[in-house]
């Protein structure tokens, strides 16, 4: 998969991976939440915004960095489009009116400068990345390219024009994933096309009871509710955000639970990331912590969960298959 785009897009077995608050500055704690599981983690995810700062051009170094250890990484390229400097981009409106039908600039090719280089750049990459562009476009709430802002026709617009401008430069190693956020109905009015899309993404995440908008969900309530309906796209299926908080209920039972079965239950989820963040702050007041490591508990759940998760497929065909 790591040197195979076009396996990436069809694959045969589950891909578990993770998102780690520190993945920027180390993989070590990566490979501390892979030593703690007893498993590989064959996928790696890093968040990037969009913008003019060296943090957030190509991520060469570290998307390397990921190969090297085994891995494929995914990119959640997030266009914050306030980022910009206008003394760089005259022609960009300034920042207070930068949002406002944000996407349909993307799609006019306002942002070409920009989406071009990182083209260029991933063709020169060569190996497969994932790239989870816009996420939760549908959410009304978190994210300036959301519905208060723009009209799901522009996300498509912009989507198409991003893959298109990557496809014209060579980089066909992209393998691009639409997620949406399911807890939002309507999210189909955003699909972009069976030609512009290669996964379909969406989180998993219980945030029990730490805020007054949260409660004690169970995985199939979170996820499995939305699966079948996920399933009709015709894509493999990754939860790109998959954890639990431990506030409101037993954090270990969430785990083996969600994990008991799971290639039985949802054979379509085809990758499945541990959103592993110690510091987390991005929509509650105070910072919540999804990591386990250091909790015995919940470790041992989750390995009890991915053992009992089922075998792989099997390569071998039953007698009389050809």
């Amino acid at each position: 998969f790591r040197t195979d785009a076009e396996a990436l897009r069809a694959p045969d077995t589950l891909l578990l991976g993770a998102y780690d608050g520190a993945v920027d500055r180390s993989l070590e704690d990566v490979l501390d939440l892979e030593r703690s599981l007893e498993v590989a983690l064959p996928v790696v995810q890093i968040y990037t915004a969009w913008g003019d700062a060296p943090d957030q051009s190509f991520p060469r170094r570290i998307l390397e960095a990921i190969h090297a250890l085994g891995s494929v990484p995914l990119v959640t390229w997030e266009p914050w489009l306030t980022t910009f400097e206008n003394r760089l981009h005259p022609d960009l409106p300034l920042r207070a009116d930068r949002d406002d039908h944000g996407l349909a600039a993307i799609a006019r090719g306002d942002y070409d400068f920009y989406v071009d280089e990182w083209a260029l750049q991933a063709a020169a990459y060569e190996a497969p990345i994932f790239v989870r562009l816009a996420h939760e476009m549908n959410d009304p709430y978190r994210y300036p390219w959301g519905p208060p802002n723009n009209e799901p026709q522009e996300f498509i617009d912009a989507w198409r024009r991003v893959v298109d401008r990557f496809r014209a430069a060579g980089a066909d190693n992209v393998v691009w994933v639409w997620a949406p956020h399911v807890a939002y109905a309507g999210y189909e009015a955003y699909w972009p096309g069976d030609d512009y899309v290669d996964w379909v993404a969406t989180g998993a995440l219980n945030y029990g009871t730490v805020a007054y908008w949260s409660q004690w969900w169970t995985f199939e309530q979170i996820f499995g509710q939305h699966y079948d309906f996920l399933v009709g796209f015709g894509k493999p299926l990754m939860i790109a955000e998959f954890g639990s908080l431990a506030v409101g209920g037993d954090r270990a039972a969430w785990y083996r639970e969600a994990l008991q079965g799971l290639r039985t239950r949802y054979p379509q989820v085809k990758a499945l990331l541990f959103f592993h963040v110690e510091g987390d702050a991005t929509v509650t007041a105070q910072a919540v912590d999804w990591s386990f490591t250091r909790d015995s508990s919940v470790v041992q759940a989750v390995r009890d969960g991915l053992a009992e998760a089922g075998p792989p497929p099997s390569e071998e065909q039953p007698e009389g298959m050809e």
